[in-house]
């Protein structure tokens, strides 16, 4: 089934200080997602750091230590920002953020939002007011938002997953809603292209979880690879513990590997689906150099103990080919063998 290029509500989004805060964010924070949206038309582009900005918000605002805590959550705490005239972080305990977070999102869609005049603002407030501009123009359900605030308080309260099937099901609080925060403002010529979008933020998700297996247990104590799994592969906690990287941990990896390829692959398919005014080549470039990150993995021979897979800027540049060809792609045309080319058979070690 097909649909009608969803088209923006037109306002006014001249706000050059608002959206120029947001740049600002995604800039210094997500720079891979910052090189692929420069292919974007500058209103998409524009609406896409705007959502980025405040998905960090989210993430600030739900990670703000209780009293007492240490602020060691690093850089996320630096921006803090949910606020307007006043803090929206203020309240006691999880819950009492989590609530004013969903307030703030009533204002700002009801068109309530308070905010100092633009002279006065922080960057935080005109990141703030470039996305109640954003979603007063693009079609983004507030539920998105709600959900990723999910994601990120489970990041708090969940340590171990104890099969794929609820890494699955936080992968897609966390990641998959912002790929369909995303679609949104692309555009989308297709009913089904809001599954593939969550699928590509699925693996996105994963991959992130891949390279960061030593930071995510020395700094958090978390163990997202499933539990299933490290069972299946004869690799303990403990040996995870201690940075140990033998045959059965390069097994294991390479399994996962396989997985998030394989979700690089479906989400992949929908790419077809998003507008052709370098939506479609913005949200490829995404794909392609997140998924170049596993690439890094492999290189280091699945060892992300002793260092952190990352792509180089030449490397990033090195995937636009592929995502060339994945962007000129059309709907009734074989996927490019992009991700398949390295991909291992995932059915045959299930």
């Amino acid at each position: 089934m097909t649909t009608a290029v969803i088209s923006p509500v037109c306002v006014d989004a001249s706000d050059p200080p608002a959206f120029a805060a947001a740049r600002q964010l995604c800039r210094r924070h997500a720079k891979s997602f910052f090189f692929a949206s420069s292919f974007l038309p500058r209103p998409k582009r524009d609406a896409a750091y705007a959502v980025y900005a405040f998905c960090r918000m989210i993430g600030d605002a739900i990670d703000l230590p209780r009293e007492g805590e240490s602020a060691g959550a690093g850089q996320t705490l630096r921006h803090r920002p949910l606020e307007a005239s006043s803090s929206c972080c203020s309240a006691d305990g999880l819950d009492g953020r989590l609530m004013m977070l969903r307030d703030r999102l009533d204002e700002i869609y009801d068109g309530r939002l308070e905010l100092p005049l633009p002279a006065s603002r922080s960057e935080a407030q005109h990141a703030l007011r470039a996305f109640e501009l954003t979603v007063r123009r693009y079609d983004i359900p507030k539920q998105h938002f709600l959900d990723f605030a999910h994601g990120r308080r489970t990041d708090l309260t969940v340590r171990r997953y104890a099969t794929w099937g609820s890494l699955e099901k936080y992968c897609y609080h966390a990641a998959g809603v912002v790929g369909l925060m995303m679609a949104g403002v692309f555009g989308v010529t297709h009913s089904g292209a809001g599954a593939h979008a969550a699928k590509m933020g699925n693996a996105v998700r994963l991959t992130g979880i891949l390279r960061d297996v030593r930071e995510d247990y020395e700094r958090h104590g978390r163990i997202y690879l499933p539990l299933e799994d490290l069972t299946r592969f004869r690799y303990s906690e403990r040996d995870l513990a201690g940075g140990v990287v033998n045959d059965n941990f390069r097994e294991l990896m390479r399994f996962e590997v396989a997985r998030a390829r394989t979700l690089y692959h479906e989400g992949a398919e929908g790419l077809c689906w998003l507008a052709g005014d370098g939506s479609r080549l913005a949200a490829a470039t995404m794909a392609t150099v997140h998924s170049g990150v596993l690439d890094a993995i492999e290189r280091q021979q699945y060892d992300v103990f002793s260092r952190r897979a990352r792509l180089t800027t030449p490397q990033r540049l090195r995937r636009l080919p592929p995502a060339w060809r994945l962007a000129r792609r059309g709907p009734d045309e074989p996927l490019p063998d992009v991700f398949r080319a390295r991909q291992r058979d995932l059915k045959s070690q299930i």
